[in-house]
């Protein structure tokens, strides 16, 4: 191309605009047009994310790929990314495409062989002190779903302030691509650095004098075979479903919901085991399952993974949450003498990550270790607690309800329009305020999240995403049956 400015065109729909109180995760968009051919390219408030071989394809990786080459040539030289990929449709050949844009732009790769989960690479991030981290992934959405999430020095996640950057360096130059730059690849193993971590943070010898029975469903996702090859170099027993990747994930959206965990329930009980886990697409997030193979609430779980390891290492932690975070979250920490922070506050300082345990409404996630969620970290600190107990798990029940108060919280998610939603929120306020189930005494926004508080200490909180036309119905209530009365009242008012 000789003249790349006039094959481009890009066209600011909307900004990104400061903080201003207010956690706002809006999107970015772009065009690019060449031959009438015109890319859509949106960024989220973490990455970029989008439907394969619509949004997501070889073109739209490579004009990224060359927009953080040209970020990275910038801001350090030479550079280093860490990159890797999870289980689903073409990521491998992706991550393929992205290291040789990488590698042609001077910039050195450090690459897994095989999938990996986002942990991995996050803690890779920080222990090669690398400039950047790039994983091709889904996280938890639909198979037809892939894209990139990318990690700062820290290993942390980014957010969209340094999304907005990265969209600054769209469209300079064309991408380069070649085999040129073969030799700034460099294939690594990052299990084995994860094992000698996890051995540091789980008391290892427990595990190895107890024996606990573990079952597990790696749903074909990322988590693959790690969490099994963990146990066999622990000798600790155990049956492990769903191993082998699979693209599809079998038509399910890979996240633990009640009907993706029934093959692992009912494996637990029938192998009579002492827990069962469930791990999500990219292994960021987890079930669990009970000995008679009850699945265990998120907020249960959450609960005593917090009480857990507050026991083992102590409380001199600092601890966020955002709007949300469970209400019994607050009242376990006020019971540990902790304080609670507002998740932006940690945002804005990136030096408090080392210390920091976070409690959002995708889990915790436990900063110590690494800045970003980790499901075999948390499954392994539930079998710890439930080690503590001498395998008794009457004891970790009674222990889940003291936490927990009996709260109860749901999350459904639909498949709504922007144009629906605009219309509907406009409404929700009224909508609200008839609600049957109780009497509305406080309304929060935080972006595009609106929180409902009514009185008897319950919420309704819905969250828009508009890059994939998503909502999500969040409820918290002191009953199981309370939050089945206020869920669908919501929901036919949304499809109406």
């Amino acid at each position: 191309m000789d003249n790349v400015d006039n094959l481009i065109n890009i066209l600011w729909i909307s900004s990104i605009g400061s903080y201003a109180g207010n956690y706002t995760p809006d999107s970015c968009y772009a065009y690019y047009e060449e031959r009438e051919v015109t890319v859509l390219i949106t960024f989220g408030e973490n990455g970029w994310f989008g439907v394969i071989s619509d949004e997501v394809g070889f073109e739209n990786i490579n004009i990224i790929a060359q927009a953080a080459a040209d970020y990275l040539n910038d801001t350090t030289h030479p550079g280093l990314v860490v990159l890797g990929y999870d289980t689903r449709f073409l990521s491998r050949e992706y991550a393929w495409s992205i290291q040789r844009v990488l590698t042609a732009n001077r910039i050195q790769v450090f690459m897994h062989k095989k999938p990996i989960p986002t942990a991995f690479l996050s803690m890779s991030v920080k222990k090669y002190q690398a400039d950047l981290g790039i994983m091709v992934t889904g996280e938890s959405r639909p198979a037809r779903y892939s894209g990139l999430s990318f990690h700062l020095p820290s290993g942390r996640p980014v957010n969209h302030c340094w999304m907005d950057i990265l969209f600054q360096y769209l469209y300079r130059r064309y991408p380069r691509s070649s085999e040129d730059g073969k030799h700034l690849l460099e294939y690594m193993d990052f299990f084995p650095d994860y094992v000698e971590k996890m051995e540091k943070f789980i008391d290892i010898k427990s595990f190895c004098s107890k024996n606990p029975y573990l079952t597990s469903d790696s749903f074909f996702g990322s988590v693959g075979t790690y969490f099994q090859d963990m146990m066999k170099k622990w000798e600790i027993n155990g049956t492990h479903i769903r191993t082998k990747p699979n693209p599809g994930f079998m038509d399910c959206v890979p996240s633990p919901n009640n009907r993706n965990m029934h093959p692992v329930s009912r494996l637990t009980s029938q192998k009579k085991g002492d827990i069962g886990f469930f791990f999500n697409g990219d292994g960021s997030a987890l079930g669990a399952v009970s000995p008679d193979g009850r699945i265990i609430s998120s907020i249960e779980a959450s609960a005593l993974l917090l009480d857990e390891w507050f026991q083992t290492r102590g409380c001199d932690f600092d601890v966020y949450t955002e709007i949300f975070t469970a209400n019994c979250a607050h009242e376990l920490l006020n019971d540990f003498g902790i304080k609670a922070y507002p998740l932006h506050k940690l945002q804005e300082d990136s030096k408090s990550w080392d210390r920091a345990i976070i409690w959002d409404r995708n889990g915790l996630t436990f900063g110590p270790f690494h800045p970003d969620k980790d499901g075999i970290l948390q499954s392994l600190l539930l079998t710890q607690a439930l080690l503590r107990n001498n395998l008794d798990w009457n004891k970790c029940t009674e222990r889940m309800e003291t936490l927990t108060r009996g709260s109860v919280v749901e999350l459904r998610t639909i498949h709504l329009d922007s144009n629906a939603w605009d219309r509907k929120e406009r409404t929700l306020l009224t909508k609200a305020e008839s609600l049957e189930s109780g009497k509305l005494v406080q309304w929060l926004e935080e972006g595009e999240s609106r929180k409902l508080c009514f009185q008897g200490g319950f919420w309704a909180g819905l969250s828009y995403n508009a890059a994939e036309s998503s909502l999500s119905l969040f409820c918290e209530t002191t009953g199981q049956q309370k939050a089945e009365e206020i869920i669908p009242e919501f929901l036919n008012w949304l499809m109406e």
